[in-house]
């Protein structure tokens, strides 16, 4: 009896491990696949965690500033989590080696505006592209499947407002 309990208990907690996402930075094969930041000048700031395994989910986050007069600065923080179907996933992780494929930094500059960083898994770490407003200029610049990116992990997430 107490055998048979035991293979419940443990075949029960595996079936809620797949509940968590896999969003080790260590993994090779899965793990947190890359992020993205959007900070816009008085809007705040978006953060996706796109995490890949058996399961994968998008973790989003929106720090919404609520009062910006100095010095004190309050925020809010709206986070939300999905379980994508596969073949979401599919199609994010297409994007993914999209933007990695044609992503380069570049000199443009302005002085209002958003300024998003990609941070795609490379190798056993991380490396880290920022552009200034991907949504001046798109295709001059070859942003073309960074802003695709950005707007369906922005659907993904449910926010109600995003400056475009």
């Amino acid at each position: 009896m107490r055998t048979v309990s035991l293979i419940f208990i443990v075949f029960g907690f595996n079936t809620f491990a797949t509940d968590d996402p896999n969003c080790s930075e260590n993994d090779v094969l899965g793990g947190k696949l890359f992020e993205l930041e959007m900070s816009t000048s008085f809007h705040g700031r978006y953060h996706f965690k796109f995490c890949s395994g058996e399961v994968s989910y998008l973790l989003s986050e929106f720090i919404e500033p609520i009062s910006t007069s100095r010095p004190l600065k309050s925020t809010i923080k709206h986070e939300s989590r999905a379980k994508l179907d596969p073949d979401t996933a599919m199609y994010l992780k297409n994007l993914y080696r999209a933007v990695q494929a044609t992503l380069q930094e570049d000199n443009v500059r302005g002085l209002d505006g958003a300024t998003w960083c990609f941070k795609p898994k490379n190798g056993q770490g991380y490396s880290k592209t920022c552009v200034w407003e991907p949504r001046a200029s798109t295709q001059e610049r070859n942003l073309q499947s960074l802003v695709f990116l950005g707007d369906k992990l922005y659907e993904i997430s449910n926010f109600k407002s995003l400056e475009k």
